[in-house]
């Protein structure tokens, strides 16, 4: 004997298999996710070769009270024995790692010695992690095609002496071909870190990075690029320290 079905009940059985057809959702997006996952690959640039101090990439020291400081060092490359990185910013940011909080100094200055920025702040000696200094945007820009000096120092009180320790080096403004500024305007921040990583330019991949990771502070994502980006520079040590507000 056949049974004839209703329309409604044949058309209702088809859409129902075809839903239990279609991948889940959830599995879709963390596809799609993954799918635009990169690994950050840092593009090593030599420096010129024009008179650049090599700096001085950690803190070290010889004094007694100086010693909970010697781990005081700068996120930056040791570049061909020099302490030296591109920027393409104006007014750009600076990464340090302070092993305990204390009286600090930066100062930035162009070729001729003059000061660009200056500035010191007081860090409570509980506090360790990594600190930022950024240029205001008060200050006077940094010119195409010109390197700059920093220093970073930090003071050591033992008692009635004191001293200090510091971290020197230096950077390159640089402007990107048009092409790669095309790009930058549509980019993404993590995808603006992956293209300033591979052409070289150090400074702004690190200074957007370090924003990311201390917005981010769960993102699996951010956290393995970061940690891939200092570990190319030899900087692993680092790596897992905290982002100091």
């Amino acid at each position: 004997m056949r049974f004839n079905l209703p329309r409604t009940t044949i058309l209702l059985s088809c859409w129902l298999i075809s839903l239990l057809a279609q991948p889940v959702l959830g599995e879709n997006k963390q596809s799609s996710v993954n799918s635009q996952q990169q690994n950050i690959i840092f593009s090593l640039p030599t420096p010129l070769s024009r008179g650049i101090p090599l700096g001085r990439h950690k803190g070290g020291g010889s004094r007694t009270y100086c010693q909970k400081q010697q781990n005081l060092a700068v996120l930056v490359p040791i570049n061909n024995k020099t302490v030296w990185g591109k920027t393409t910013a104006t007014h750009p940011e600076f990464l340090f790692y302070l092993p305990q909080g204390s009286e600090i100094e930066f100062v930035l200055q162009d070729e001729t010695d003059n000061y660009v920025y200056h500035t010191s702040r007081q860090i409570l000696p509980e506090r360790k992690g990594i600190i930022s200094i950024s240029i205001p945007q008060t200050a006077t820009p940094l010119e195409n095609q010109k390197t700059y000096q920093w220093t970073l120092s930090v003071s050591c009180k033992n008692n009635d002496s004191e001293s200090f320790i510091y971290v020197q080096g230096s950077m390159e403004k640089v402007v990107l071909e048009s092409k790669i500024n095309t790009q930058l305007a549509t980019a993404n921040e993590l995808e603006k870190v992956l293209i300033y990583a591979k052409k070289g330019i150090w400074y702004d991949a690190i200074a957007i990075l370090a924003r990311l990771r201390q917005d981010n502070p769960d993102d699996t994502q951010i956290k393995d690029m970061w940690s891939d980006l200092l570990e190319q520079v030899d900087l692993t040590e680092i790596s897992s320290q905290p982002m100091l507000k």
